[in-house]
């Protein structure tokens, strides 16, 4: 099959799925930064003009500056959790020969098959002052714990979640790195370790950088977790954005945070894969 054909066939191939994400994902995003320019105007919702006002309100107000710090803090500890956790289980579902691999990787993704709202109340039930994780603790002589409604409950119920979505990038990638290559770099006197992360970590890159991509996005988006498990003392910006949609109606500064949002996650996503990419060839030398 010659070059241009073969081109040819790959983008017929590529054509559903390109316009599936256009008119889902890409003409969305273009009709919020379009709402984003548009006046707000109380009992109409909004107005259609262009102003920068709100980009300057989310981006220079002290208030809605404290909760994208938070927002941000929040999106890095979980994402770093998230991976953390998820490429060691992935590299150990990829390469452990077992033969109950199957129904540990089906109890692994099961809260893929669980409604959100069900997983929102079981971290309630979970750590509520008298939850199970507490009195677990008051049993045997510890004490209590705030989780309900602070951020480090909100930190946990969003890893939980994240890590389902973040195995299958990571393994499909740990997938792609072959058990040889391992084997000629501690052939050469690499320790198991050292092969790990100058070998399979730097090759699992795009894994990773698509792992951060999902972990991130649940955080900007999960915002029952945030409202049921960190109430008012959590208030990332995916809560303020529920507000203003729908308690002020404010939709062009809710537009507004969406955008802005969206250009900073894939900003802090960019340069944390440069980073990696850097200290995988530090690793590597």
């Amino acid at each position: 099959m010659t070059g241009p054909r073969r081109s040819t066939l790959a983008l017929s191939a590529l054509a559903p799925g390109l316009l599936f994400l256009a008119v889902f994902f890409v003409l969305p995003v273009l009709m919020l930064v379009q709402i984003s320019t548009w006046t707000f105007e109380p009992g109409a919702l909004m107005r259609p003009g262009f102003t920068p006002a709100h980009y300057v309100a989310f981006l220079t107000d002290p208030f809605y500056l404290r909760k994208l710090a938070l927002t941000a803090r929040v999106a890095l500890v979980v994402t770093c959790i998230t991976l953390v956790l998820s490429l060691p289980l992935a590299y150990w579902l990829v390469r452990a020969r077992f033969a109950g691999k199957g129904l540990v990787l089906g109890l692994v993704l099961s809260p893929l098959l669980t409604n959100f709202v069900v997983l929102v109340f079981a971290w309630i039930v979970l750590m509520g002052d008298n939850g199970a994780i507490n009195q677990t603790l008051k049993a045997v002589g510890l004490p209590a714990l705030k989780l309900l409604y602070s951020e480090t409950g909100v930190v946990i119920a969003l890893v939980h979640i994240s890590i389902p979505y973040a195995l299958i990038p990571l393994i499909a990638a740990v997938s792609q790195v072959g058990d040889d290559l391992e084997a000629a770099a501690m052939s050469l006197g690499a320790s198991p370790w050292r092969a790990f992360f100058a070998v399979v970590l730097p090759l699992c890159g795009p894994g990773l950088g698509a792992a951060a991509f999902v972990t991130a996005s649940i955080v900007l988006s999960g915002f029952a977790f945030a409202l049921f498990v960190g109430g008012d003392s959590v208030l990332i910006v995916p809560l303020l954005i529920w507000q203003q949609v729908s308690k002020t109606l404010n939709w062009p500064l809710a537009a507004a945070m969406s955008v802005a949002s969206l250009g900073i996650m894939l900003a802090m996503l960019a340069l944390g894969m440069w980073l990696a990419r850097l200290l995988g060839r530090r690793i590597a030398a």
